[in-house]
């Protein structure tokens, strides 16, 4: 079933047919040929258990007309030999099978209609072949934007029944059973479809109802992977197009940056690819930009007593680069009021992935208990971007920084005008701090979304203008759960892996720092 919800929803539709999306899901001929594969037995296993009603006919026979009931019925076996699933429109799926066998026993009891009320009782055997079973779905959502399933038509046939008669007179029944034959034709062929309908339109929408479209990333943000369109077939694969948007939890609100136009078809031999695009990425930007949670206020607590370079945030180490702020405060504790002045934003090409950060860095002198300004920066941070997924009981999407490039400019100063460049190439050589400063803020992964009982297996990355690829394939389980072991598949395997990060990374000092300008800097 859980597999079911899976498919159904790649396939659900959204409510905007012009709208870009910032995901996308690719499922490939192997992926919808492996979801056959896999519904196959548990469709054989769910019409075994399946509870079959008690039937009554008239029928005429030899001995004139009686009232046939056959009851308790049980299925004992059954043979799918021919499925097929088809894509019809957009919002069809067309689910087939042909050529299937199914056994019954039951048991039976006769009254004859007239004088003499003759009666008699046993067991059959009934044997249906030639089955063919044509479902049409039509995938479509709720007011609320939830996938719904409606089962638009059902058609049963039954080829031949063949029936056989235990107990009783039936050397006798035997006989006449072709008689009985078409009587009990109808009534499987009646009770199938309404079954199958009655499944699809209630119980599997309340089932269905459950997914949660929207997941958290942390206690500030969501992300939103709601259909906004439905979804379209080519002769390679179905596409389904997404939200994909990161959202402030307290104040939701639509990214401005635009989106990309992606192409309709890629190969593949996975079953399935995701499409992470250059919009998705930026929408985390602007939703935590704008939500204020890109300020930061850099003290000395923030750095440990015991670091390599003896780093302090004061106004004597910073004399060497700032000599004027030594002047006009000597002795001082410092804090850097950290701000993002923009949104963070991502630019993925073939080449790879890189974003763009841009604030201020206000210097606060600590004077007689009160912070005092001394003088702005405006600044800027080149990333270069590894993207990296973790598989497991949670599949997640993490960004790492590879490196850096800082560059700052005097925005406006309370100590008079001043050269930066000793304060640049400071920077500069603490890139690798600036680096693991910013990945430890970076720890929690964006989810992908998943079912239980379903798991993503092994990932393949491929890049292009606007989107990030990434090829998987899908296994299913109905007896365990997604696992709770995490793997890890980077985009650039020689880059830098992610590691959740603390205050003892600023003991890992870029190895760019050299011996020369220490021994300059700490004279």
């Amino acid at each position: 079933m859980r597999l079911i919800l899976l498919t159904l929803y790649l396939l659900h539709i959204g409510l905007s047919l012009d709208e870009k999306p910032g995901f996308r899901v690719q499922v490939s001929q192997k992926g919808i040929n492996y979801v056959r594969d896999v519904l196959l037995p548990l469709a054989t296993d769910a019409i075994k258990t399946a509870k079959i009603s008690d039937t009554e006919n008239r029928v005429d026979s030899p001995i004139g007309h009686i009232t046939f009931k056959v009851y308790n019925a049980k299925v004992t076996e059954v043979d799918i030999s021919q499925t097929s699933v088809k894509l019809g429109s957009p919002s069809d799926v067309v689910a087939t099978i042909q050529n299937a066998v199914l056994a019954v026993n039951a048991d039976w009891h006769y009254r004859k209609d007239h004088w003499p009320n003759l009666s008699d009782q046993g067991r059959v055997e009934i044997t249906a072949s030639e089955i063919s079973i044509n479902l049409d779905l039509r995938i479509g959502t709720t007011d609320k934007g939830e996938p719904h399933v409606t089962s638009e038509s059902c058609t049963f046939d039954v080829g031949n029944v063949d029936v056989t008669f235990h107990g009783g007179w039936s050397w006798l029944y035997n006989l006449f059973s072709e008689t009985l034959s078409d009587s009990l034709k109808e009534g499987i062929q009646g009770q199938v479809c309404p079954l199958i309908t009655d499944e699809v339109n209630n119980d599997l929408n309340s089932i269905l109802n459950t997914l949660e479209l929207q997941s958290d990333i942390d206690e500030n943000c969501y992300i939103d992977y709601s259909l906004i369109q439905p979804p379209f077939v080519t002769k390679e694969a179905l596409f389904v197009n997404g939200k994909g948007e990161i959202f402030d939890k307290s104040d939701p609100k639509e990214c401005p940056s635009p989106k990309q136009d992606m192409p309709e078809t890629v190969d593949s031999e996975r079953m399935v690819t995701l499409w992470i695009t250059e919009y998705m990425l930026n929408t985390a930007g602007y939703a935590y930009q704008t939500a204020g949670f890109l300020q930061y206020n850099l003290t000395s607590d923030d750095i440990p007593s015991d670091n390599p370079i003896k780093f302090k945030l004061t106004t004597d180490f910073f004399k060497f680069f700032v000599p004027d702020l030594h002047k006009a405060y000597p002795d001082k504790n410092l804090t850097l009021w950290i701000y993002a002045t923009k949104p963070v934003l991502f630019n993925i090409n073939k080449a790879g992935v890189s974003g763009r950060a841009e604030g201020t860095i206000t210097w606060l002198v600590h004077v007689n208990d009160t912070l005092v300004p001394a003088f702005t920066l405006d600044a800027q941070l080149d990333l270069c971007v590894n993207l990296s997924v973790q598989l497991g009981g949670k599949s997640e999407i993490y960004l790492d920084l590879i490196t850096v490039e800082p560059y700052i400019q005097l925005r406006s100063s309370n100590i008079g005008n001043f050269s930066i460049s000793t304060l640049q190439t400071f920077l500069k050589f603490s890139r690798g701090i600036i680096k693991d400063f910013a990945n430890s803020n970076l720890k929690h992964g964006i989810p992908l979304p998943a079912i239980d009982h379903v798991n993503f297996s092994g990932f393949d990355f491929q890049l292009d203008d606007g989107y990030i690829r990434i090829h998987s394939d899908i296994e299913y389980d109905p007896d365990d759960k997604v696992s709770a072991e995490r793997e890890h598949h980077t985009l650039f395997e020689g880059g830098f892996k992610f590691e959740m990060k603390n205050k003892e990374s600023w003991k890992e000092i870029d190895d760019m720092i050299g011996s020369d300008f220490l021994k300059e800097m700490l004279a």
